[in-house]
């Protein structure tokens, strides 16, 4: 209770010295994201180690993604897809499967950040008048959202101190995509994802987010330990 309250406060405070600036509206328009898809490089960074790689992200609302993480030469060599709270990793060349919940996930594999996907691509809360904006969740927690002049979110700050950065947007059809994600959890996790050109609002094949576990040898995700193929 204590720390939502600090930062109530700081929110509050940090909105009250920027209330002078003022949003200048473009032409291009955040949208809402309700599928998401295309190349991306990820680098994901814990207290447990560092993991990186090219690979393939496919998002669709409200909670459901995968992340195919590929080869030089184009093969799938992990998978992890989630839907809501539950977890699937796959090691094709193994025909090796865990499964579980997003608490059951090692440390090296950022537990905190799979949470927070959906966060992080919600329909964006308008800008103006001031470039710092608080806003109250509907679980009743606050939220700074930080805008360019643009209007454009380039922050946003979740009660518990998560934060998530977005940079380099790119304007297709008059809609701006951020194609650089940084976030940030309390914990020190940290998770950058950098597109190329993302597909927005697309439609996505439901087989495309899950996966047949026949012929797998499947485990609980809690046993995963070997990082060995995405690095």
């Amino acid at each position: 209770m204590l720390k939502n309250t600090v930062l109530s406060i700081m929110f509050l405070l940090t909105l009250a010295g920027c209330a002078t600036v003022p949003v200048q509206q473009k032409t291009a328009q955040m949208v809402a994201i309700e599928t998401l898809q295309g190349p991306v490089n990820v680098s994901l960074s814990s207290a447990a180690g560092q993991i990186s790689g090219n690979g393939y992200l496919f998002f669709k609302g409200p909670d459901s993604f995968r992340l195919s993480i590929l080869a030089p030469f184009g093969q799938i060599v992990f998978d992890i897809i989630v839907t809501g709270d539950k977890v699937l990793c796959l090691q094709e060349n193994r025909k090796a499967a865990w499964q579980g919940s997003v608490d059951d996930l090692p440390p090296a594999l950022g537990a905190k950040v799979w949470s927070l996907m959906k966060w992080i691509v919600e329909p964006p809360h308008p800008a103006g008048p001031s470039l710092n904006r608080v806003f109250t969740r509907a679980d009743g927690t606050m939220e700074m959202v930080y805008y360019d002049t643009g209007g454009f979110v380039q922050r946003k700050v979740n009660g518990a101190g998560d934060e998530v950065f977005y940079s380099d947007y790119r304007i297709s059809d008059g809609r701006a995509i951020a194609n650089r994600i940084e976030l940030v959890t309390v914990e020190g996790s940290r998770l950058v994802l950098i597109f190329d050109d993302p597909e927005v609002n697309l439609p996505i094949e439901n087989s495309i987010l899950t996966h047949s576990l026949t012929g797998y040898d499947v485990q609980p995700l809690r046993e995963f330990k070997d990082f060995s193929s995405w690095k």
